[in-house]
């Protein structure tokens, strides 16, 4: 027992070190302060959406017409057919499709002939899918004067932005990725980590005090960011699930962050791959949607799992999540890189020089 107290308050005393040290590395407080400020300052920057592809449902009796208008005359769109509007409704409120359109054939006025719900997660992709809906609906009508169609959004978003799990996703992998094997290959060259360990501080407790440090940075980041964009006006529910996979993520990418230190001879090498590796790890993830490509590459990635579990979890209005295959993926890659990471300490007999 007495060695476990031990244990832990060498641990503690490390994450202490690591948090006092990180107020006067400016590396540190640019990883947190940037996206936050990002994430302050995103609604008045003016951004440009990609091409993108939409699924959506069509419900009401003749519109097998509507169905093979847009099939012929729409590649972007892929259709799907509802019997049950509300059912179509609770599909795009789940994000599981991005529209359905409601057709009453037995209306005279086009506007009455139409009730169209939206996916309102992301304001700009809400204002594009519109505009394309409404052109479709003109064109298979043939008609060129403007129509006031009856667009509604089928789940109120609670959170004040629904760029929110973007910025989370960002922070957690910089601060795991970067500032975590830069913090430890830093230590390495100035023979911090060779004092350490002649002391009574152990391998293990280095890599445990660091992960807990880049785990407990997360969280405090992750609460100023949530507090900026209105995040505890949800359920405790999604909150307490939400801090489970930002948890999960900050050991993922801490444990590759430490992977990149101990496998690096210099902290200028550890920077230079972390940052070399940032863009790849992160740009498939949060640009899955554009291109079958991208799809397929953002499979390989934890971030993709991080942003689509607090997409689910932040932004859609669904009853119903289901984030166990985003969060047992989140947890594979995690054990994995620690798994690699204690083996590498075991067959060496020393992380520094």
């Amino acid at each position: 027992m007495d060695n476990v107290f031990i244990n832990l308050n060498i641990i503690f005393i490390l994450i202490k070190k690591d948090l006092k040290e990180s107020l006067k590395n400016r590396t540190a407080l640019m990883i947190i302060m940037l996206p936050l400020f990002a994430s302050l300052m995103f609604s008045i920057i003016d951004t440009q959406q990609l091409v993108r592809n939409f699924e959506i449902g069509i419900s009401g009796k003749s519109s097998q017409k509507i169905v093979s208008f847009i099939e012929s005359n729409f590649q972007n769109f892929s259709v799907k057919e509802y019997k049950n509007l509300e059912t179509g409704i609770k599909d795009t409120s789940s994000g599981n499709i991005d529209a359905v359109i409601a057709y009453n054939y037995q209306q005279e006025n086009i506007e009455d002939k139409y009730e169209i719900y939206l996916d309102s997660r992301d304001t700009i992709n809400y204002f594009i899918l519109r505009e394309n809906i409404a052109v479709l609906l003109k064109g298979f009508h043939n008609i060129e004067d403007e129509v006031q169609f009856s667009f509604n959004s089928a789940a109120d978003i609670k959170a004040a932005s629904s760029i929110f799990p973007v910025w989370i996703t960002v922070t957690v992998t910089m601060i795991g990725l970067m500032l975590i094997s830069g913090s430890l290959s830093e230590e390495k060259d100035n023979y911090t980590l060779a004092a350490l360990l002649v002391s009574r501080v152990k391998a293990q407790h280095i890599i445990i005090s660091k992960s807990i440090f880049a785990l407990l940075l997360t969280i405090i980041t992750s609460f100023l960011m949530g507090a900026l964009n209105n995040v505890f006006s949800l359920s405790a529910g999604r909150l307490f699930a939400a801090l489970i996979i930002i948890s999960t993520a900050a050991f993922v990418f801490s444990g590759l962050g430490i992977l990149i230190s101990l496998l690096t001879d210099s902290q200028a090498s550890a920077r230079s791959i972390s940052t070399v590796l940032y863009f790849p790890i992160i740009f498939p993830a949060l640009v899955a949607d554009v291109s079958p490509l991208t799809k397929k590459l953002a499979v390989f990635f934890p971030t993709h799992y991080l942003y689509q579990a607090l997409d689910k979890t932040l932004v859609y209005s669904g009853s119903k999540i289901d984030i166990n295959f985003e969060l047992f993926i989140l947890l594979c890659f995690a054990v994995l890189f620690y798994i690699i990471i204690f083996i590498y300490i075991k067959r060496t007999d020393s992380f520094v020089e």
